[in-house]
C-alpha cells in the first residue's frame, strides 16, 4: 500500500468494493480502495491529521490499536463519542507519544473483518540503522465458506515477495489484522524480537526456533538477517501444512558477514512507559470471557481509578477457544503466576488461552473511559465488552 506521511492532512475514504478472489461474493470495505489501507507514517510526538469520509451504508468509527490517543479520539462509539454517520466526514488529529508499529481500523468488528484497516508506523526521533524497514500486514479470508484453513494475505497479496539488501539486517513489522491466532515462523534465518505490540523490549532476544505467536490485533517487530543467496520464508504454521506469508529475496552482491556472525541488535529507544508497576494497593477487576457473544452497544464499567493507579485485570476465559483481549488507553504487562513479577514486555492485544486465566497489570494514564474488549479467535466474535474510567 502507498505510504502517506502524517505531517499533512491525510484523507481516508471508506467505501465498499469487490474482491471476489479473497472474499467471495461478500463485499469488502476499503480505505482509498486499497487493500490494506494506506501506510500512515509520522514521527513520534509529531501531529497526525486524518480526515475520514464515510462512504459506507453504516456508521463508522476509527480505532487506533495500541496508540495512546486522547480519550475523545479513541473511536469507541457510545463510550468516547459518536460514530461517523453515513455520508459524513470527520477530522481526527493527535500526536502519537510512542514510536512503534500500530494498526488503524474500523472499530465495528463486521467492518474490520471486511478488511477496513491499515498500518500506522510511528517512527523513532532518531531512526535506527537497518538496511531495510518493511511492513507485513496479515489479513484472513474465506472466499469459500467450506474452507477449513483461512486464506491469508500479506499487504493484500498471497505470499508476496520482499526484495531486501543481500547480506544485511532488516526490520520486519508483522501486523496481525486477522481474526486468527497465528504461529509465525522465520525459516532458517537468525531473527531477534525488537518490539511487541509497538513497545520496544528492554533487550532484544532471539526467536526460539524462529517461532512467535501473533495475537489478533497484535504486532511484532523483528530483525531478519538476510543472506546472500537463498530467499527467506516467513510462514504461518497450521495443523496441516504451513502457509507461506512472505518471501524475502536477497538483492545485490552483499557480503558473507551475516547470520550468526552478526551481534544482537541494539534495543530500540524506550517509550515513556512506567519502569515499575506497584502491585500493592492495585485496583483489581475480573473480566469474564464467556463462550456467548455480547453487544458493543454498552460497556459496563469495571470501576473508577485515579491517574497513576495500578489496575490488575483478571482475564477469565471460560470457553474452549482462545480470546484476544484488546486494551484501550494503556498497554499492560502479563503477570507471573503468583503476581511476583511480569513478562518483560508490553501488550495491548493480550492472548488468553482456552479455559485459562491471565492477569495483566497496567498503570492508568489519560483521563477518560477506556474499553476492554475480548474477541474470540477464529471468527472474531465479541465475548467481552467492559470499560474502566480514569478520573
Amino acid at each position: 500500500a502507498p505510504v502517506t506521511p502524517g505531517a499533512q492532512n491525510t484523507r481516508l475514504r471508506a467505501a465498499t468494493a469487490q474482491r471476489i478472489e479473497l472474499a467471495g461474493p461478500t463485499p469488502v470495505a476499503l480505505f482509498q480502495n486499497l487493500l490494506p489501507g494506506p501506510v500512515l507514517r509520522v514521527k513520534r510526538g509529531m501531529p497526525l491529521a486524518v480526515t475520514v469520509d464515510n462512504g459506507l451504508e453504516t456508521p463508522l468509527s476509527l480505532n487506533w490499536q495500541g496508540v495512546r490517543v486522547p480519550n475523545a479520539q479513541d473511536g469507541v462509539p457510545g463510550l468516547t463519542g459518536t460514530a461517523i454517520a453515513k455520508g459524513e466526514s470527520r477530522d481526527i488529529s493527535f500526536s502519537p507519544p510512542d514510536a512503534g508499529t500500530f494498526l488503524y481500523r474500523a472499530f465495528e468488528p463486521g467492518l474490520a473483518h471486511r478488511a477496513l484497516a491499515g498500518s500506522l508506523i510511528v517512527e523513532e526521533t532518531d531512526t535506527p540503522e537497518f538496511a531495510g524497514d518493511y511492513v507485513a500486514m496479515i489479513q484472513s479470508w474465506a472466499p469459500d465458506p467450506t474452507m477449513k484453513v483461512p486464506l491469508l494475505t500479506v499487504n493484500g497479496a498471497v505470499s508476496p515477495t520482499i526484495e531486501a539488501p543481500a547480506g544485511a539486517r532488516v526490520r520486519l513489522r508483522l501486523i496481525n489484522a486477522s481474526t486468527q491466532f497465528l504461529r509465525a515462523r522465520v525459516v532458517a534465518a537468525p531473527s531477534y524480537v525488537l518490539a511487541i505490540d509497538g513497545q520496544p523490549v528492554t533487550t532484544p532476544f532471539p526467536l526460539k526456533d524462529g517461532r512467535a505467536q501473533l495475537t489478533p490485533g497484535g504486532r511484532l517487530d523483528i530483525t531478519v538477517d538476510v543472506g546472500t543467496a537463498d530467499p527467506i520464508v516467513v510462514e504461518a504454521e497450521t495443523a496441516d501444512l504451513p502457509i507461506q506469508l512472505v518471501l524475502i529475496v536477497p538483492m545485490g552482491a552483499g557480503t558473507t558477514t551475516t547470520g550468526a556472525a552478526q551481534e544482537p541488535p541494539a534495543p530500540l529507544p524506550a517509550n515513556s512507559l512506567p519502569e515499575k508497576i506497584p502491585l500493592e494497593g492495585a485496583a483489581r477487576f475480573d473480566v469474564p470471557l464467556g463462550s456467548g457473544t455480547v453487544s458493543l452497544a454498552s460497556f459496563p464499567t469495571l470501576g473508577r481509578v485515579k491517574p497513576g493507579t495500578t489496575v490488575v485485570l483478571s482475564l477469565i476465559n471460560g470457553s474452549d477457544a482462545p480470546v484476544a483481549v484488546q486494551l484501550h488507553g494503556a498497554p499492560a504487562r502479563i503477570l507471573d503466576g503468583k503476581d511476583d513479577g511480569w513478562k518483560p514486555w508490553w501488550h495491548d492485544a493480550i492472548p488468553v488461552p482456552p479455559r485459562a486465566t491471565v492477569r495483566a497489570a497496567l498503570v492508568a494514564q489519560a483521563v477518560g473511559k477506556w474499553a476492554v474488549i475480548g474477541l474470540r479467535g477464529g471468527d472474531g466474535a465479541v465475548v467481552a465488552a467492559r470499560s474502566y474510567e480514569v478520573q
